[in-house]
């Protein structure tokens, strides 16, 4: 590993692993999305939600970030389906 990604655990998320691998002598982009660590957030309260980590790396040169860890609420997912159905037709 080439140590970029040794920040993500600062973070509390960890490296899925190799992030890049040569093809043929060309490095083929990968990019592995994981969702893991669901939290209950003010449980208890009428106003409770579910938050999940959300942690990306990339190989992309279109990302100027190779390694990203944030948490999400389930709801944003509802609205990325609906944006992907709106957009691509069939999710």
């Amino acid at each position: 590993m080439d140590g970029s990604e040794d920040s993500s655990r600062s973070k509390g998320c960890f490296p899925l692993g190799s992030g890049s691998r040569m093809l043929e002598n060309r490095e083929e982009e990968l990019t592995t999305v994981r969702v893991q660590d669901p939290r209950v957030q003010n449980e208890g309260s009428w106003n409770s939600y579910v938050d999940y980590k959300i942690f990306l790396h990339t190989t992309s040169k279109a990302f100027t970030a190779k390694t990203s860890c944030v948490r999400r609420r389930y709801r944003e997912f509802v609205w990325l389906r609906r944006q992907l159905q709106r957009n691509a037709g069939s999710v």
